[in-house]
């Protein structure tokens, strides 16, 4: 009731009031401009002009405001105080140096404020023992420069901790993290880097305390490329590479220079397995091992057929590592590609589950019996139909075959069929039924494709096929002959070039023509082809006998009449034969001596004809021993010319040379010349005293043997 009745009297103290001495608003306005005209009363108007305010008002105003609020905005006094925000920033930095208020930026701060966020970061680090500055900067929303200028100052009064780096730690925490690291460190028994302590730790500076206790030898290690490597381990270095080689069969050099710190790997293996280790590109790989795969692969071809080596071997090789292991494997009966190994009589088999089919195709198209050649109704035996056995122009004309159709390039089988068959009988998985498979089951197919052509073929002809070998046997022997005389030959022409090797030149072309001529024989009995009699040869005639010639002693004549006769001979055989044999007679007809340089003139008559080193020595070797048994025979004769001839034939075979021909006077002429063009050799000085020695051994001493020697040392 007393406060009600106090304000019950103050109200009509006023009301009593006089207003008899008011000024109004516009005299005021004036007195005011007049005092600042005349006596520099300078003032601020509020923005919205009801008020104004002296300076000295404004700056007390804004420092009480900042000590109150402890931390303003200065774009916020403007809204707060209601003068312009040029006068309050003008008042700011005319008056703030004598505040107790820092600024920052577009802020303004109290030292109590400061202090009181020191005492916040000291409190949160004795919580935590460390606490970075970037941190700091985020949660009081500090630069960086305002916080090493005005907190950092404060870091041993009011913050209790130190400075490490970008981080403050208590007193006491770099001895904690210190004596953890040197714990960890020392209970490690593998290599461990910096940069993963530094990130369990949340630190920095790992490497640079490991360095201190390196020093106070509180540790025994090194420091290897970022990384603390303990003694232990590096006396254990060694059993453990052994241990992970011997269980996984092998080693990265990545992991040996990034882990076990070996700096030459190679070396190391090298030095450590000796010869039981394979250096791949990118690892060491155990031998032994190697050997185990191969028998583990040559099982599972055994028993399943096919294995994928990208499943067998480690996972950590590179395709090139498994392709030179595959290298090194000695795997037999198997077919390779792209890290599958298929069992070949695996393949055999699944080409076998189309046989029904390809019989099938072949009789649908009884063309393909007869080498992709058109059957003919006309028989052999209508080639005879002229009179007197020679061939006119309608019959050959008719006995000629048609023109070969285009050879069909695509597949017997497309992929699907294929895999629809052998998944249909079971033979394979879908899953199996890759592109390796069908890369050689392909070529399988083809070939067995032909192996039935042929042996369907086969069983319509009625030639004896011992005969057939029979001949065959001396094509090939003819061959080979001719391909050694044809080397010899080119070699002599070479080398020495004042020989005149004419009767050499004309018994190997000769020799081309009676090859030619077998092979138009053993045609025609392959093919049941009856030829003309009057193309062939009396046996009987002298011209013949004397057309025979010597292949590796063994002598083979003329089987036609003449050439023309060959010619016309040449034109009933198929079409690829037949212009096999066009294309040698006419290199025949030009005196080249290139005829046998193409295999695939060989291929078209299934020959097998290779001038390997083996059958060079073997032809030489037995033309060699000839001569020897030719020597002792006659040793009684022993100035018989045939024997001096048999001896320079010896002495020229080994000089890896040899001639077909008619062993005549003339033909011994042009290999003695060749001889004596060659006598400065010391292979040749070696022939001779080898002959010398075995004169020595196999022949009696007589006055004319020793005057034979004397003959041989002058060569």
């Amino acid at each position: 009731m007393e406060e009600l009745f106090a304000l019950q009297q103050q109200l009509a103290e006023i009301q009593e009031t006089s207003t008899k001495y008011r000024l109004s608003d516009r005299i005021i306005i004036d007195l005011i401009e007049k005092l600042v005209k005349e006596y520099d009363l300078k003032v601020y108007h509020s923005t919205d002009g009801q008020s104004l305010i002296t300076p000295k008002e404004l700056s007390k105003e804004i420092h009480q405001l900042i000590l109150l609020n402890k931390r303003v905005a200065v774009n916020q006094l403007p809204d707060i105080l209601g003068i312009g925000f040029d006068k309050i920033e003008g008042q700011i930095e005319k008056d703030s140096n004598g505040w107790d208020v820092v600024r920052m930026q577009d802020e303004m701060m109290s030292h109590d404020y400061i202090l009181n966020v020191c005492e916040e970061i000291n409190e949160e680090l004795q919580q935590k023992s460390i606490i970075s500055l970037q941190e700091i900067m985020q949660k009081f929303a500090f630069p960086m420069q305002f916080v090493q200028k005005y907190v950092l100052q404060q870091v041993g009064t009011v913050i209790q901790g130190v400075l490490n780096e970008d981080k403050l730690t208590t007193v006491t925490y770099l001895e904690i993290i210190t004596a953890k690291l040197c714990g960890i460190l020392r209970a490690t028994l593998r290599p461990i880097s910096f940069m993963k302590l530094n990130k369990d730790l949340e630190i920095q500076n790992s490497q640079k305390i490991c360095e201190q206790l390196l020093v106070t030898k509180q540790l025994d290690g090194k420091i290897i490329s970022g990384q603390y490597v303990s003694s232990k381990f590096i006396q254990n270095q060694e059993a453990q590479v052994k241990q992970f080689f011997e269980q996984n069969s092998y080693v990265e050099y990545d992991k040996l220079y990034s882990q076990f710190f070996i700096q030459k790997p190679k070396e190391y293996l090298k030095q450590m397995f000796k010869d039981n280790v394979i250096f791949l590109d990118t690892c060491g790989f155990s031998r032994d091992a190697l050997i185990s795969k191969q028998e583990q692969i040559q099982e599972l071809l055994i028993n399943e057929g096919h294995t994928n080596l990208q499943e067998i071997l480690p996972v950590i090789l590179s395709d090139q590592d498994i392709e030179t292991l595959f290298s090194l494997m000695q795997l037999t009966n198997c077919e390779y590609a792209n890290f599958m190994i298929y069992h070949k009589a695996f393949l055999d088999k699944l080409v076998l589950a189309f046989k029904d089919k390809i019989i099938d195709s072949i009789y649908q198209n009884p063309q393909k019996l007869i080498e992709q050649q058109q059957i003919q109704d006309d028989t052999p035996q209508d080639i005879q139909a002229s009179a007197g056995g020679v061939a006119n122009k309608k019959n050959k004309k008719q006995q000629q075959p048609q023109k070969k159709k285009s050879q069909n390039k695509q597949e017997l089988f497309t992929n699907k069929e294929i895999t629809d068959l052998l998944t249909q009988k079971k033979l394979v998985e879908y899953n199996d039924c890759v592109d390796e498979l069908f890369q050689f089951l392909q070529p399988r197919l083809s070939a067995f494709y032909e192996q039935i052509k042929i042996e369907l073929f086969e069983s319509k002809k009625s030639a004896s096929s011992q005969v057939i070998q029979e001949i065959q046997k001396k094509i090939e022997d003819m061959a080979l002959g001719l391909m050694i005389t044809q080397r010899s030959l080119q070699k002599i022409q070479q080398e020495c070039q004042e020989v005149n090797t004419k009767v050499l030149v004309d018994n190997c072309l000769f020799g081309y023509r009676l090859l030619v001529e077998n092979l138009v024989v053993i045609t025609c009995k392959k093919y049941n082809i009856q030829l003309p009699q009057n193309l062939f040869a009396d046996p009987n005639h002298p011209s013949v006998v004397n057309g025979q010639i010597d292949f590796g002693l063994q002598k083979s004549g003329r089987v036609f009449l003449n050439k023309v006769a060959l010619g016309e001979a040449i034109l009933f055989l198929p079409k690829e034969q037949q212009k096999a044999l066009k294309d040698t007679m006419e290199l025949y007809t030009k005196k080249s001596l290139d005829v046998l340089s193409q295999h695939a003139f060989f291929d078209v008559f299934n020959l097998k004809v290779h001038l390997d080193k083996k059958n060079d020595r073997n032809l030489l070797l037995f033309i060699k021993h000839h001569c020897k048994e030719f020597i002792k025979q006659r040793h009684h004769e022993i100035f018989d010319e045939n024997v001096f001839n048999q001896i320079i034939l010896a002495m020229s075979t080994d000089l890896g040379l040899y001639f077909i021909g008619n062993y005549d006077q003339h033909f011994y002429s042009a290999l003695k010349q060749i001889v004596y063009e060659l006598q400065n050799d010391k292979q040749i000085k070696n022939i001779l005293n080898n002959i010398t020695h075995s004169i020595n051994q196999q022949l009696e001493i007589t006055a004319e043997a020793k005057e034979l020697i004397e003959i041989l040392k002058l060569l």
